[in-house]
């Protein structure tokens, strides 16, 4: 629960000009918690003259170049962005942990932790971060994913959960989507995974393989409307979109068990669709892949909970907001 009182200023810390998830929800809050009457801004971090991306226009949020440093107001920082939270000695300060894996690959992680990190020492260094430089130094902690409270809970930190919602360009054309239009195509995101994903590749050369990058957001639905089937082995540091924007497009969905693809809140598909990126099991994920394309009119199905779920998300959103943000 954070308590806004009548002065009260909330600012929404963001790296300008980035169009990816993360920065999209900081948006979205903002957004929301204005018509609900917040006074709350976004703070973009590094400075710039133009900071809005064109995708986030829409959401018409006000923007502050400087922050009243003070305890009646409230500094939402997103976990890669937590090193500048020192700057600021009075706000009340709140970490919103978009992802877990991601903040410990921050280029503004401690110079001294570091060298844990090149003696291969990453779970001391993890330890050291979270007990020296969060753990405490923070008053609220808010988190996106199931994944995120977990670890969070597991090291003696208290996150509420406030996740997120998909664009509603994308939820309002999926709808229209016909199973019959599908065509045998598998998609994949290169930039996570991929390693394992081309051992997969190489074991069912058959197959046309699409991998989701250097898109625009008009391109990637063009090739989710179509394909039968998405697949996901990468380290999920949050409650990633790529599976969500699959799933409602009416394709399969097959995960590996990393991150948040472990837990069922977080990637709502029966079990059967996650399998552990191990090399032994190459052969079980082929098979699988391989029913989703030769049987998708029926394995489609398996994934009607998981597209029910993500329609509710933006609902569920602003429910959580109501119960989080408390007018004192």
């Amino acid at each position: 629960m954070i308590e806004v009182y009548s002065n009260s200023k909330i600012y929404v810390m963001c790296p300008p000009q980035t169009a990816t998830g993360g920065p999209e929800l900081l948006h979205q809050l903002v957004y929301k918690l204005s018509l609900q009457g917040f006074d709350i801004s976004m703070y973009y971090y590094p400075a710039m003259e133009n900071p809005v991306h064109e995708n986030y226009l829409k959401y018409n949020c006000r923007f502050v170049t400087s922050i009243e440093d003070n305890p009646s107001n409230v500094l939402i920082i997103p976990e890669a962005l937590l090193f500048r939270a020192g700057e600021f000695k009075h706000i009340r300060k709140c970490i919103w942990w978009l992802s877990i894996d991601n903040l410990f690959k921050a280029p503004l992680a401690p110079r001294e932790l570091k060298i844990f990190k090149k003696l291969g020492w990453e779970t001391l260094y993890r330890y050291c971060l979270i007990m020296g430089k969060v753990k405490g130094k923070f008053t609220y902690h808010l988190a996106q994913s199931y994944y995120a409270v977990d670890y969070l809970k597991k090291r003696g930190i208290h996150a509420g959960y406030l996740s997120d919602y998909l664009n509603a360009a994308y939820l309002d054309e999926s709808r229209k989507i016909a199973t019959f239009d599908k065509v045998p195509k598998v998609l994949y995101n290169p930039k996570k995974g991929y390693e394992f994903t081309q051992k997969i590749m190489a074991a069912l050369p058959e197959v046309e393989w699409i991998p989701l990058i250097g898109l625009k957001p008009v391109e990637v639905a063009a090739l989710l409307r179509e394909a039968m089937l998405y697949i996901d082995f990468g380290e999920h540091p949050g409650k990633d979109r790529f599976p969500r924007e699959a799933a409602i497009y009416r394709c399969c969905v097959i995960t590996g068990k990393k991150g948040s693809s472990a837990y069922y809140e977080d990637v709502s598909i029966p079990d059967e669709y996650k399998i552990a990126d191990k090399e032994a099991n190459i052969p079980e994920i082929a098979r699988m892949i391989r029913a989703c394309l030769s049987e998708y009119n029926t394995r489609v199905s398996d994934f009607d909970v998981y597209r029910d779920k993500i329609y509710q998300e933006e609902h569920r959103f602003e429910k959580d907001l109501n119960t989080i943000f408390l007018k004192a």
